[in-house]
């Protein structure tokens, strides 16, 4: 069954998991048959449920388990529900993995290709160019975002920017909060992955805003396990991940709603060179 043919009670209740600040995770992961999935919360609710879905359907149906969703409010507070253990299954951005990490977990694989971030403006707007944003007002995702913040900050550097000072940043938390932000003119310029404009909902909406500069290539959001997760199910899920055939129907329906073309199986080795460009940022100094 398709993850789309799911009634509107089905839905209530995947948004209830998605952000009910509570639940009863003692039981939950006591029960072999449950594995929490947590979505870092970079999107809306409804968003997420489109994009992650039918994966978890998917799994559900190859591992006999059942795939629960679930994310939080914020960034902070989901980092603090994966350090608690809440969830089995993750897929997060490498900057809160590099945090989580030592909390005992780690990456079993990855999306393909890479993507990039970007700053977009406006089609009417002025600014043409990244010495523009000097005075301007920016909607970005977080501090604990790549492409959603800290790409800009060397490129801001290099023109003799400060952007502590003559940029002035607003953290909106989720990539559609940032692009209607851009839209209804609240902001000058908005940071986000640029795959983001490819989603169905914004489709229209990518025809009115121009993209000023990019990042460098950026990994895919790693998936992630509990180091104490069983091996059987750690295997299971990764040869369910990637079996998945763009050639296949209702593979690359599953693929194109993560906006990945393929997912292999991967460690935290292959997110090792990306750590050494982004360590020294601001956001590794917070707890």
């Amino acid at each position: 069954m398709s993850f789309r043919s799911v009634g509107i009670f089905g839905l209530i209740l995947v948004l209830f998991v998605l952000i009910s600040p509570m639940s009863c995770p003692a039981q939950e992961n006591l029960n072999p048959n449950i594995i929490k999935f947590g979505i870092f919360p970079y999107k809306t609710p409804k968003t997420i449920i489109e994009m992650y879905g039918p994966i978890a359907t998917h799994l559900e149906k190859k591992l006999g388990k059942q795939i629960k969703i679930s994310s939080a409010l914020d960034a902070n507070s989901f980092l603090e529900k994966a350090r608690e253990g809440e969830y089995d299954l993750l897929l997060l951005p490498l900057l809160q993995y590099y945090k989580l990490r030592p909390s005992g977990y780690k990456v079993i694989a990855q999306g393909t290709p890479p993507f990039y971030g970007g700053a977009i403006v406006r089609m009417d707007s002025e600014i043409k160019s990244v010495e523009q944003l000097k005075g301007k007002k920016v909607a970005a995702i977080g501090d604990f975002s790549y492409a959603g913040y800290y790409f800009l900050l060397p490129q801001l550097e290099a023109r003799g920017i400060d952007p502590q000072k003559e940029v002035e940043f607003q953290f909106l938390g989720k990539v559609d909060t940032v692009i209607y932000g851009v839209i209804n003119k609240k902001y000058d310029a908005g940071l986000l992955r640029l795959d983001a404009l490819d989603l169905h909902d914004f489709i229209r909406i990518r025809e009115q805003v121009r993209i000023i500069t990019i990042s460098p290539e950026i990994p895919q959001f790693p998936f992630v396990v509990k180091n104490s997760m069983d091996k059987s199910t750690i295997t299971a899920i990764q040869e369910t991940l990637s079996a998945l055939a763009p050639d296949k129907p209702e593979a690359l329906e599953i693929l194109k709603s993560m906006q990945v073309k393929k997912i292999v199986v991967a460690t935290d080795a292959d997110y090792d060179q990306f750590l050494e460009q982004i360590k020294d940022t601001d956001y590794f100094g917070k707890p």
